[in-house]
């Protein structure tokens, strides 16, 4: 633990943040579907920030952020981590975009998931209007703004 109080995990790294946001926003509704898994494998690869990452690679990060995800107790403890890896504006909307594409590709929104986005939104310092701006880009599946 830091001298904030805030649990850091293994990896400080902005990347993992991403892929922990990612897994979270898979897991929020407890089913991971295949839909979901597809769409951050096609996030990942058509992201500047994950450029050189094999598949093979791309498997491990996401195990390794389920892993991380898993032992956590709950949002509370996770997403101020996120938040702590992920400092500037641009980097905490591409994340939420990210999690809104990933909860937004099996075309199901239970209340779970929209809790999770709104807690992401929370954490984040994130306005109505980014946050509309990005969700409409996930829906759309168009490509994410640059960080």
């Amino acid at each position: 633990m830091t001298k904030n109080g805030r649990v850091h995990f293994g990896d400080k790294t902005s990347q993992a943040a991403l892929f922990e946001t990612m897994i979270l926003a898979a897991g929020s509704d407890g089913n991971v579907t295949k839909v979901e898994v597809e769409e951050i494998y096609r996030r990942v690869f058509e992201r500047p920030e994950f450029e050189g990452i094999h598949a093979q690679d791309l498997k491990q990060a996401i195990s390794h952020a389920a892993q991380v995800v898993a032992k956590a107790k709950g949002l509370g403890e996770v997403l101020p981590s996120i938040a702590d890896r992920l400092p500037d504006k641009s980097s905490r909307e591409l994340a939420f975009g990210l999690a809104a594409s990933i909860v937004t590709a099996d075309a199901k929104m239970p209340p779970s998931e929209i809790e999770f986005l709104k807690a992401l939104q929370r954490q984040f310092g994130l306005s109505e209007e980014d946050v509309a701006r990005l969700f409409e880009l996930a829906e759309d599946k168009a490509p994410l703004p640059p960080p």
